[in-house]
């Protein structure tokens, strides 16, 4: 043992050496460039012609040439330099002005031998020596050879000398050996505890859990000392899973999760006071999985939801108590716990306490919402996580509301509330989740055909066409197109304008074929193809108010598939009469609305006042930017004098 002690610390100076020797070659390296010489200015005048009879200036210092030839980068040249300024001094150059070039330091080769062999290697296999332990304990107990406080105080002294193993590595200078042993002896003298009571009912009720108490206070002592991140981490996957392991067939589920509640939330502020990161995670995520195989093994109880709400409680009280220390990794475990807690308040839900669940996620709801109200953190990470998960919460409440048929209808709107603040206040997180409520509604609402005219569901189709609208004029308010995050959304805002016309045309033929249901064939393609009509007809006519090209084009569009409808679809069922009626129809009004835009591009789309000013053309240069995206459709030409009508047709 002493060898290796010797050759390990031959190991470490010459590391210290070779980071030594590559320090002073950087410095070396720095104080050579430094010194290097710098080439001379060459002086660039040319002599005077023989029999001049003047006589040449005498030759400038050498400041001077190196200023005229190459200027510093950051020189004023609008100031002179004042009389005398540089006088008797040397004019530093643009290279001398500029810092040396500073290479980097070379980094060591990582040592895998000492990563996998040194520091995971007991990492894993500790955890292998405690199954072992656990099942070979079970397995002496089986065979009748040790009586029940026998076993208990076998772990006891198990853990015991996996301590004192610990410690002795540690002052050795082999810390990942030992901080392991040290985190193996903390999760034996857990599993002891534990089984004392859970087990053998050694122990009264009072003293065992003194006795967990003290175990956990003696974990957090030890991994704090060595402020060592691996004994909290074995600490913790032994604290979980011990009343898992050894539970008896029947245990009292009160006070099984009363023990993994109270050790997640002594973790998790031990976790976030020394900033252990992945011991926080752990400290959150172990809890859910304990609690999931206690419900496959006994079935869900309620101890299960109250176990995730009190943790829930202190990671939320652990976010607002530590503000300066509030990061991503805090936001994605608070929001995340949010969501596992509606997970659990769901399944509670479905098994049959519906009330409990709907206040429960009520409360929580309303608190979030309130605390994203008062603006409690607002310019913080987890800030951001207020307003996602009162929208969560509320998402959540209205799906457990029973014999709701306008549903959807609200949570469309929630949708596009929620879409409206986050892009108000540049919330990302807050934007996914309504996008994501958004779609759920929306797809639950379009899914789902109209079977009466006057029902739940036509009026979740109308706040549909409604909401889609507003999204629009909410991305084209708040979004412009240099937006370094958001432009892509207001460039691509013209989606949700087709998307509205194609929603209201199948929504107006839902309402004709419903209403329509009870006549003849003949006044069902009738109507329906009428209804189209006037549809184009009323999108063009918004177009040409609101200036949008592309809602005329769109007009324009359905009055081409009315007619492919009626020629391919309506022709072999219906007469020869209300051919007539809808072929009439549709020529008339195509040529209405062709004369109609022959009028709109012959006066050039603008009032007499505005037509006057076009023609211009000085004046007009100096306006042409102010125009709309609908401006700039409508006037494709900027001559004023076209050559003939057919370039206005």
């Amino acid at each position: 043992m002493e060898h290796n002690d010797k050759v390990e610390q031959l190991e470490q100076r010459i590391r210290r050496l070779e980071h030594e020797v590559a320090e002073l070659k950087q410095f070396e390296m720095q104080r050579r460039q430094a010194s290097a010489p710098r080439p001379p200015v060459p002086p660039q005048r040319t002599a005077p012609p023989s029999g001049s009879p003047f006589t040449p200036p005498p030759p400038e210092p050498h400041w001077q040439g190196a200023h005229v030839n190459a200027p510093p980068p950051n020189a004023n040249y609008g100031v002179r330099p004042q009389q005398g300024q540089y006088a008797g001094a040397q004019r530093p150059s643009a290279q001398a002005q500029q810092p040396p070039y500073t290479p980097p330091v070379p980094k060591p080769p990582k040592d895998w031998e000492h990563l996998i062999a040194r520091v995971w290697l007991p990492r894993v296999f500790i955890v292998v020596l405690i199954l072992g332990i656990v099942w070979g304990f079970i397995a002496v107990v089986k065979a009748g050879y040790l009586s029940e406080p026998i076993r208990c105080i076998l772990g006891v002294l198990v853990a015991a000398v996996l301590y004192w193993l610990g410690e002795r590595e540690v002052s050795k200078e082999r810390p990942a050996l030992g901080k392991v042993l040290l985190g193996g002896s903390i999760a034996i003298l857990i599993l002891s505890i534990v089984a004392s009571y859970l087990l053998y009912d050694l122990l009264p009720f009072i003293f065992a859990f003194l006795l967990y108490i003290g175990a956990l206070v003696f974990a957090v002592y030890i991994a704090l000392s060595q402020r060592s991140q691996s004994i909290v981490g074995i600490t913790l996957v032994a604290g979980y899973l011990a009343p898992v392991l050894i539970a008896p067939t029947h245990p009292n589920l009160w006070i099984f999760a009363g023990f993994e509640t109270i050790f997640s939330a002594v973790m998790l502020v031990v976790a976030m006071k020394y900033s252990f990161r992945v011991s926080y995670i752990l400290a959150f995520a172990l809890l859910h999985i304990t609690l999931g195989l206690s419900m496959i093994w006994y079935g869900f109880s309620v101890q299960n939801v109250v176990a995730v709400l009190v943790q829930h409680a202190v990671i939320l009280a652990i976010s607002v108590l530590w503000k300066q220390r509030n990061t991503s990794m805090q936001l994605g475990v608070l929001f995340t716990s949010f969501a596992f807690v509606g997970g659990w308040l769901t399944i509670y839900y479905l098994d049959g306490s519906e009330t409990g669940a709907r206040w429960m996620i009520a409360i929580l709801s309303l608190m979030y919402s309130i605390l994203y109200a008062s603006g409690i953190q607002k310019r913080t990470p987890v800030g951001i996580a207020y307003p996602a998960m009162a929208i969560f919460g509320w998402f959540l409440l209205l799906n457990m509301i029973p014999n709701f048929p306008a549903r959807m209808a609200v949570i469309l709107v929630e949708g596009t509330l929620a879409f409206l603040l986050a892009l108000r206040f540049r919330n990302k997180l807050q934007l996914v989740l309504a996008c994501i409520v958004y779609a759920y509604a929306f797809l639950a609402t379009f899914l789902v055909p109209i079977e009466r005219f006057w029902s739940a569901h036509t009026f979740n189709w109308l706040i549909l066409l409604i909401t889609i609208a507003v999204i629009y004029r909410i991305i084209g308010k708040f979004v412009r197109s240099d937006d370094k995050n958001y432009g892509s959304l207001y460039r691509k805002r013209y989606i949700l304008m087709w998307a509205e016309a194609i929603l209201g045309l199948v929504y107006i033929s839902q309402l004709v074929q419903v209403a329509s249901m009870s006549q003849n064939a003949d006044v069902r393609h009738l109507s329906l193809s009428s209804a189209w009509i006037i549809y184009a007809i009323l999108i063009i006519v918004i177009g040409m108010v609101v200036q949008k090209s592309k809602l005329r084009i769109i007009g324009i569009l359905f009055i081409f598939f009315t007619l492919l409808k009626i020629i391919f679809i309506d022709l072999p069922d219906i007469s020869i009469g209300v051919r007539a009626i809808l072929f009439i129809i549709l020529g008339v009004v195509g040529l209405g609305l062709s004369r109609l835009f022959y009028k709109r591009r012959d006066t050039n789309g603008q009032p007499p006042l505005q037509q006057q000013e076009i023609s211009n053309p000085a004046e007009h240069h100096g306006t042409d930017q102010q125009h709309t995206e609908g401006n700039k459709d409508d006037h494709p030409l900027n001559d004023p004098k076209p050559k003939n009508n057919d370039d206005l047709s």
